[in-house]
């Protein structure tokens, strides 16, 4: 068995609470592992089409059998392997606002001691329009409409469904009722975590943890494989901090022509995208720059 929808992204778009409620559906079937990367990481794919097909083995009961791997999307060999091998699958991708998105990975780093520079310091390192797989790709991640022309050279407009993330926060029914539609299952399935955060954001609360996460530059001195051993005691909640004005500004008119295309591609306004605001969508967030609550 092969599956015939993929989610293909977008990464801190919500795909771990779309995968968490696709696999409740009784006639959805999704494999243990979230992201199985067999069209991201080259050894992956390398193993072949058996190796792929194992992840599905369960499946033969299901109406739509799927997996959820957010790098699909700006990945550029993804969408030629995945024709080849999958010609007539359904693609699903979340869209957030890139801004937003991009402060999401870059602290999803940090909270995680991978990241030893700034949010300015990493913009002026990092800001690119392309994704490259051995680049860190904060900002070209959320170029979204690079990556969907790429889709649209190898399958059809009818087999790509685009969401964006903001209506799972604000609408989750509708959200889940659309993609129940577009994957041909019973779109009266309703779920009671439906509004559930399946990937809540915490950090310990450790005092050498907490150091190197108020001043990443420390980061650099411990060796990589020994940072896990500050993952330790109590965790507390926590909330990105907004970025600097500049910084904001930069990225907004960075962003601009992408986003403006994307409003055009899909008839839709997107409103909530570029505000000057980017406190996380769930909670507040520190008032300072950089700092940590």
């Amino acid at each position: 068995m092969l599956p015939n929808f993929l989610i293909i992204g977008s990464q801190k778009a919500g795909t771990t609470s779309l995968y968490h409620i696709l696999k409740e559906h009784p006639q959805i079937y999704m494999p243990e592992t979230k992201e199985v990367n067999f069209f991201f990481k080259d050894e992956e794919y390398a193993r072949g089409l058996e190796a792929y097909a194992k992840h599905f083995t369960d499946s033969a009961n299901q109406l739509a059998r799927g997996e959820a791997s957010p790098g699909y999307i700006c990945h550029p060999e993804a969408p030629a392997r995945i024709h080849a091998l999958l010609p007539d699958i359904k693609l699903i991708l979340t869209v957030r606002d890139p801004i937003k998105r991009a402060v999401s990975q870059y602290w999803d780093n940090r909270r995680h001691l991978n990241e030893p520079l700034t949010f300015a310091q990493a913009l002026d390192a990092y800001l690119d329009d392309d994704y490259a797989p051995d680049k860190i790709g904060y900002f070209s991640r959320g170029v979204y409409m690079r990556y969907i022309r790429r889709y649209l050279e190898y399958f059809p407009r009818e087999n790509l469904l685009i969401l964006p993330f903001e209506e799972m926060l604000t609408d989750a029914e509708s959200f889940y009722k659309k993609i129940f539609a577009f994957l041909d299952v019973d779109t009266d399935f309703e779920s009671e975590d439906f509004d559930e955060a399946f990937n809540p954001t915490e950090v310990w609360k450790n005092l050498p943890y907490q150091m190197l996460l108020r001043r990443p530059r420390y980061q650099k001195k411990i060796p990589a494989r020994l940072r896990r051993l500050f993952y330790w005691g109590r965790k507390m909640s926590f909330s990105a901090p907004p970025i600097d004005e500049a910084s904001r500004q930069k990225l907004e008119e960075f962003y601009k022509p992408w986003n403006d295309e994307l409003r055009e591609f899909l008839g839709a306004e997107l409103a909530s995208w570029g505000q000057a605001s980017l406190n996380r969508e769930r909670g507040g967030a520190s008032q300072n720059s950089d700092k940590v609550p």
